[in-house]
């Protein structure tokens, strides 16, 4: 019991942030708690969003959680419920409306002292584009949904292009997903095994995997490969070729890959 309790509030502790956020919300709760007076809004920014605490920092609710629902992994995700930002949002506005001056003047002074100024941050960068994702991505994306239209593509991605090519383009099929690289889940992928991390990349394996004809139009016609990664052997021997290098990358095509999704698709509307 001890050990679920430390470890929701070691959830909590990480759910923080860098900032004050969560400080502020209890300073704010508590402002609300002395000064709401509408019974709807009471119930909605203090005594749901305090239920809601209480039942999470409950041992017996991380024990059904973890055991019956998802792993810890995800525990921090019931956080969402509780309405943190719109609580403190709320709360500023209704001490400027009070108080005019000195409370324009406190919230500003407490965004001030508690925020960090964003476009001079140490960790901050300029997005490259409108998606907030790394250009190449969007660029090897881009280059790998031109094959026919309305039929999804797989590919094989690096970890660090995991998360960013769905999110990019939803056309856009994995051969394996976050799950695969998830520990807590106890996921086993043969082909993440052979192609990310395997210590050299031994095409036959992988395009075993990959051209699996039950995988029917599944099977995986792109590759985007680091530059400098181990091969076992030249990928133009086994039917794929090089469609472009950008930014560290290299984008190969499966032909035989390809060519087996038309086989597939013959003679249907997608082939006219």
């Amino acid at each position: 019991m001890v050990d679920n309790i430390k470890d929701v509030f070691r959830v909590i502790w990480q759910y923080r942030g860098s900032g004050f956020l969560l400080v502020l919300y209890l300073v704010a709760l508590v402002y609300l708690f002395i000064t709401e007076r509408d019974k709807r809004n009471r119930f909605l920014v203090c005594y749901l969003p305090l239920a809601l605490l209480l039942i999470y920092i409950s041992p017996v609710y991380y024990r059904i959680y973890v055991l019956g629902i998802d792993a810890v992994g995800t525990y921090y995700r019931n956080l969402w419920m509780v309405p943190i930002a719109v609580t403190v949002v709320y709360a500023g506005c209704k001490a400027i409306n009070a108080h005019r001056r000195i409370g324009a003047v406190a919230v500003c002074a407490v965004l001030v002292l508690c925020g960090r100024f964003t476009y001079t941050a140490v960790e901050s960068a300029r997005a490259e584009n409108a998606y907030h994702i790394p250009q190449y991505v969007c660029d090897l994306c881009d280059q790998m949904t031109q094959d026919i239209e309305g039929v999804e593509v797989y590919a094989c991605v690096p970890l660090e292009m995991l998360f960013y090519a769905r999110q990019y383009d939803a056309s856009l099929c994995l051969i394996y997903g976050r799950e695969a690289v998830e520990p807590v889940w106890g996921y086993y992928d043969p082909c993440y095994e052979a192609y990310e991390l395997a210590e050299t990349l031994d095409w036959g394996e992988v395009l075993e995997l990959t051209r699996a004809p039950e995988r029917g139009i599944g099977v995986a016609t792109y590759f985007v490969v680091p530059e400098g990664r181990a091969m076992d052997s030249d990928p133009a021997s086994h039917g794929l070729t090089m469609i472009s290098k950008n930014n560290g990358y290299i984008l190969y095509k499966d032909e035989v890959a390809a060519e087996h999704v038309r086989e597939v698709l013959k003679g249907t509307l997608y082939m006219e």
